[in-house]
């Protein structure tokens, strides 16, 4: 199953964002105990990280909406995106089908 060309078309993307999706709620669940300017080495490597990703959903989000809140926009936006991936996968018919 793993050596089909459809597995890894679907599966690869569809990890990254999933990476990506929960280094964000790891970055929201850190921003509930240390402030956004602290110098502690675990928020700085997640802010680093995920500061693309918060950047883009911010500049599309109005400013009137807190920090957080925008981290917690782009997990959705994330979601929505492997959503997505997962349907167009499926109308091409490269999703691996479930053994069984």
């Amino acid at each position: 199953m793993a050596d089909t060309p459809g597995f890894w078309i679907y599966q690869a993307p569809n990890l990254v964002l999933a990476a990506i999706m929960y280094t964000l709620i790891g970055r929201f669940l850190l921003s509930l105990v240390f402030e956004p300017g602290t110098d502690k080495v675990i928020w700085r490597v997640f802010a680093q990280v995920t500061n693309p990703i918060v950047n883009a959903v911010a500049f599309v989000t109005p400013t009137l909406v807190p920090d957080r809140v925008v981290v917690l926009f782009a997990v959705v936006w994330i979601l929505l995106a492997r959503v997505l991936l997962f349907f167009t996968m499926r109308a091409y018919g490269l999703v691996p089908a479930v053994a069984g």
